[in-house]
C-alpha cells in the first residue's frame, strides 16, 4: 500500500524571509503564523537583556538609597524579580531556537512504500467506559492496513466491564486486544502499565511490532494520524519518535482556567522542535521500538514519563520531530480540583526529570545532550521550581503594599524617570511578544497565561515541597500518579442539569480547593491599594497649594503616585484580578454538555469523531460572544504603561 502524506502549511517551518500578513486565503494565514513564530526568538532575546538591566539598574539605585522605609522597596523589588523569573525562563527557551536545527516540511507531497507493523498502546485507568470505547473506536479505524496494527488496552483499573466491552468489540476488530497486569507495590503508574505491556504483546502470535504508539484513554485519533507520522519518522534512521500536538474538544466557553494549553502546543513545543528538542506529549505519538528498548522502557523515575523519555532519548543520540498537526482530540480536567493536580503532577515531573538527568550539566548521561537540549531542560526544571518564588513574590507584594514606605526608592528624580523608562521598555516589549503570539492563537490565550501562573502558582509550591523536599513526618506527601479522567468530581461543577447545590459548591471550593487562599488576598490587596493612594493624598494635601487643579498640574503627585501605586507593570492590578479568576470560577463555573453530544458519529468507519465546533472550542477564540474583559483590562494597563513611556521622553 502506498501511504501519502500532504503536510499542512501550519507546520512551523524556519523561515526568516519576510512573509505576507495580511491576506485572505488559508495559506497566506498560515505563512503569517510561521513568520510570527520567526520574531518570537528577538523578541525573546530583547526581554532577557531588559529584565538583566533593569534588575541591575534598580539593585545599584537601591542600595545607594538612605531612607527609614528601605526595606518595603527591598520587599518590592523581591515581588517584582519573582513575576519576572517565569518570563527569563521562558525567554532563554524562545530564544534558543536561534541556532537550533528545525525540521522543515518538504514542499512536496511525503509518501512511503513502507508499512510496518505498529503496536497501539491505550493506558487507562479508571476512566469512564464511555470515553475508552470511543477512543478504542477510533484507534481500530486508523487508516492503516489492519493486519499491519494492534491495538492494545492496557487496564491499571482491573475493570470487567472494561475487559467485557473489549470481548464484545474482537467481533468485529480482530486487531484489539486486552491486557490487565497484576500490580505490586512499585507499579510506577502509567509508565510501569506501559512498560508491562510492551512486555505482553511479546507473548502473542507474530514478532513484536517496530513502531509503538501511545494514545491517552480519552484521546481521539485522527483516522490519518499513523499515515501523517510514520513518514516523519522514516525520513531519518536517527529519528526515534514523531509527536504531534494534544488538542481538546471539551473547552469550557472562553476557557477560565485556560485548559486548551494552545500556549505550549502551538507555539513553545513548536520552537522547542525548531532548537532540536523536540519533546514527547504523552499521548498520540509514533515511536521506534528499538530506540525504546535501548533506554531501557518508558522512564519510571519521573511522574512525566513522556518528557523523561525523550531526555533519554537525547542522551542516546536519537532525535525527535514536532508534527504541529491536529491529529488527536481529548478532554480536560473535568474539575477546577483535577485540572490542578494535573498541573502539580507536571510541574513535579519535570522537576524529578531534571534530577534524574543530573540538572542537564553533569556527569556522562548528559555528554550527547546538545546545548539546545540542556538548556531547554533546565529551564522547564527552573520553570516548575519558579512557582515557589512567585508564591513567595505574591506574599511580598501584599507586605509591600501595605506598609507604609515609596515602593521604589531613588535619590534623584533623574534616577526615577531612567528607571521608569527601563521598566516601560520591558513592559511594552513583553507586550509586543504577546501581540506576535496572537497571530498564532489569539490574542486572548496569549495574554492570560501570565494570570493562570499567578493563581495556580500557590497549589503547584506546595505540591513541589510536600513531595520533594518535606519529609513525611513534617507534611510531606510520597509522589504518585492519579489520572485526571478518573478523579472523582462529586460536586459535578461543570454540569449544568445536575450541578451541586450552591452553598455545596462554596464550600467545596473555599475549603477543599483551598480558595480561600486567593479571597484573602484579593481583600488584602484591595485593602494595600486603597490604603496607599489615600496615603499619597494626605501626604500632597499638606501641601500648602494643594487644590484640584494641584493634581492635575503637579509632577510630584505624578512621582509620588507612580512610585507609591502605579509603577509598571503594575503588579497590584494584574495580580489581584488574577485571584479573581478563580474566585468568579467558583461562582460560576462553566457548563459543559455530555461528551457524547460533542461527537458525531462516523457510519462508515464505525467510530465517534468531535464535531467541527467542538474542535474549534480547542482553540480560544476571540468572539466567544462574552465580554473579553481580561483582553480589555490587560490592553489598558499596556497603554498607560506606553502613556507612561512617553512622558518620561518628554
Amino acid at each position: 500500500m502506498l501511504l501519502y502524506y500532504k503536510p499542512s502549511q501550519k507546520r512551523f517551518e524556519r523561515s526568516f524571509l519576510p512573509s505576507v500578513l495580511s491576506t485572505g486565503n488559508a495559506q497566506g494565514r498560515d505563512l503569517a503564523r510561521r513568520s510570527s513564530l520567526d520574531l518570537l526568538p528577538f523578541n525573546a532575546l530583547i526581554t532577557i537583556l531588559l529584565i538583566l538591566f533593569y534588575t541591575y539598574y534598580r539593585i545599584s539605585t537601591l542600595r545607594a538609597v538612605q531612607c527609614p522605609s528601605k526595606w518595603v522597596s527591598w520587599t518590592y523589588l523581591f515581588a517584582e524579580l519573582g513575576f519576572f523569573i517565569p518570563g527569563f525562563f521562558m525567554s532563554i527557551t524562545r530564544m534558543l531556537a536561534l541556532g537550533g536545527r528545525t525540521h522543515k516540511a518538504s514542499a512536496g507531497d511525503k509518501q512511503t512504500t513502507d508499512t510496518p507493523n505498529i503496536d497501539i498502546f491505550i493506558p487507562c485507568c479508571g476512566e469512564a467506559l464511555d470515553v475508552i470505547k470511543t477512543t478504542i473506536e477510533g484507534a481500530c479505524a486508523s487508516e492503516y492496513p489492519p493486519d499491519k496494527f494492534r491495538v492494545i488496552v492496557l487496564d491499571d483499573g482491573r475493570s470487567k466491564e472494561l475487559a467485557d466491552l473489549v470481548s464484545n468489540m474482537r467481533a468485529t476488530r480482530t486487531n484489539l486486544f486486552y491486557h490487565s497486569r497484576q500490580k505490586t507495590k512499585n507499579h510506577h503508574y502509567k509508565a510501569g502499565n506501559l512498560n508491562d505491556g510492551i512486555a505482553w504483546v511479546k507473548t502473542l502470535s507474530g514478532q513484536p511490532a517496530p513502531f509503538i504508539a501511545v494514545l491517552d484513554a480519552d484521546m481521539i485519533p485522527e483516522p490519518h494520524w499513523l499515515q501523517t507520522l510514520l513518514p516523519e519518522i522514516l525520513s531519518d534512521p536517527k529519528i526515534a519518535m514523531a509527536c504531534p500536538p494534544q488538542n481538546f474538544y471539551d473547552v469550557p466557553d472562553n476557557d477560565p482556567l485556560l485548559q486548551s494549553l494552545e500556549l505550549q502546543y502551538r507555539v513553545t513545543n513548536p520552537l522547542r522542535g525548531a532548537a532540536g528538542a523536540a519533546y514527547c506529549g504523552g499521548s498520540g505519538f509514533l515511536l521506534r521500538r528499538e530506540a525504546l528498548e535501548e533506554v531501557g522502557g518508558f522512564p519510571t523515575v519521573s511522574l512525566t514519563e513522556d518528557n523523561c523519555l525523550s531526555n533519554f532519548l537525547f542522551k542516546k543520540g536519537w532525535q525527535g520531530v514536532y508534527v504541529d498537526e491536529p491529529l488527536q482530540y481529548g478532554r480536560v480536567p473535568e474539575s477546577y480540583a483535577a485540572n490542578v493536580v494535573q498541573q502539580t503532577r507536571w510541574k513535579i515531573g519535570d522537576v524529578q526529570t531534571a534530577l534524574a538527568m543530573r540538572s542537564y550539566f553533569w556527569g556522562n548521561d548528559c555528554r550527547n545532550l546538545s546545548i539546545c537540549q540542556r538548556m531547554n531542560g533546565l529551564m522547564y526544571m527552573l520553570m516548575a521550581l519558579s512557582n515557589i518564588t512567585t508564591t513567595i513574590s505574591l506574599v511580598a507584594l501584599v507586605t509591600s503594599f501595605v506598609a507604609s514606605g515609596p515602593l521604589i526608592a531613588y535619590s534623584t528624580r533623574s534616577e526615577m524617570l531612567g528607571l521608569l523608562q527601563l521598566v516601560c521598555a520591558l513592559v511594552l516589549n513583553i507586550w509586543l511578544g504577546d501581540i506576535i503570539t496572537a497571530r498564532t492563537i489569539g490574542y486572548a490565550a496569549a495574554i492570560r497565561e501570565g494570570s493562570m501562573m499567578l493563581w495556580i502558582a500557590p497549589y503547584i509550591a506546595v505540591g513541589l515541597i510536600r513531595a520533594l523536599i518535606l519529609p513525611i513526618w513534617l507534611g510531606g506527601s510520597s509522589v504518585g500518579f492519579t489520572s485526571s479522567g478518573s478523579l472523582a468530581d462529586d460536586i459535578k461543577e461543570r454540569d449544568a442539569n445536575h450541578r451541586a447545590p450552591w452553598p455545596k459548591r462554596i464550600r467545596h471550593f473555599l475549603f477543599e480547593c483551598h480558595i480561600w487562599m486567593h479571597l484573602m488576598f484579593f481583600l488584602l490587596m484591595l485593602y494595600g491599594l486603597g490604603h496607599r493612594i489615600w496615603t499619597v493624598i494626605s501626604i500632597l494635601s499638606q501641601e500648602p497649594s494643594f487644590s484640584p487643579s494641584f493634581i492635575l498640574r503637579s509632577p510630584e503627585f505624578v512621582d509620588t503616585l507612580i512610585v507609591n501605586v502605579g509603577w509598571p507593570p503594575i503588579l497590584a492590578y494584574g495580580a489581584t484580578m488574577s485571584a479573581l479568576v478563580p474566585i468568579l470560577y467558583a461562582c460560576w463555573p462553566p457548563s459543559i454538555p455530555n461528551h457524547s453530544k460533542l461527537l458525531q458519529r462516523d457510519t462508515v468507519r464505525h467510530a465517534s469523531y468531535p464535531t467541527h465546533r467542538a474542535k474549534q472550542n480547542g482553540e480560544v477564540p476571540d468572539d466567544k460572544g462574552t465580554f473579553p474583559f481580561p483582553e480589555a483590562k490587560h490592553t489598558a494597563s499596556m497603554l498607560y504603561v506606553a502613556y507612561l513611556f512617553a512622558w518620561t521622553m518628554m
